[in-house]
């Protein structure tokens, strides 16, 4: 199966699990960002965990080969900088805005036009502006098994455990009625 035919097949799916884990509402995303509802962030964090779980195992069975990309630090801050300012005014990330733009939302279309334009601006201003910044501590291909010594397994076993563990401990996290407890606001709070 050609890789193209194979990449737009998985990215069907993604679309249709960021629809069943409730991550095509801007609404839940924007409350994500203003600390008041979690359910993003905790979705996300699963997706990682079994990714990186998935993919430890993936490369132990020899399925798997890693691309490590340069560790360019500057344009990774620059980048997320960018992405997170797109994020909380649109309430779409790439992922969800492809999803929910493919099901007629008109505001994700319009966030959609505006990753293109904005990719566009990027491939403009690649060679005389990115790639300078790209060589701003740049640290190589490097991983975090390599720069410590300790080896991959530890690393991944440990990230899934302390994730799986902080999920588990904040399955009924409530910051809004923690913090209005805090200061004395809570009003009708049902005691725990």
């Amino acid at each position: 199966m050609p890789q193209e035919i194979l990449g737009f097949i998985v990215g069907v799916f993604f679309g249709g699990f960021l629809f069943l884990g409730g991550l095509a509402d801007p609404d839940k995303i924007v409350g994500t960002l203003r600390l008041k509802d979690f359910h993003a962030m905790r979705t996300i964090a699963v997706f990682l965990l079994v990714g990186m779980l998935g993919t430890w195992i993936l490369e132990l069975a020899g399925i798997a080969h890693f691309s490590v990309k340069p560790a360019a630090i500057v344009s990774a801050l620059l980048g997320g900088a960018l992405l997170g300012v797109g994020f909380g005014l649109t309430g779409y990330c790439p992922g969800t805005g492809l999803a929910c733009a493919a099901c007629g939302r008109i505001d994700a279309l319009v966030s959609v036009i505006g990753m293109l334009f904005g990719a566009l601006a990027y491939i403009l201003i690649y060679p005389d502006i990115a790639v300078p910044i790209d060589t701003l501590a740049n640290y190589g291909r490097v991983m975090l098994p390599g720069v410590t010594g300790i080896p991959r397994a530890v690393w991944v076993v440990g990230f899934v455990g302390a994730g799986a563990a902080v999920l588990a401990l904040t399955s009924g996290f409530d910051l809004r009625g923690l913090l209005a407890r805090a200061d004395g606001t809570a009003k009708n709070t049902p005691q725990d």
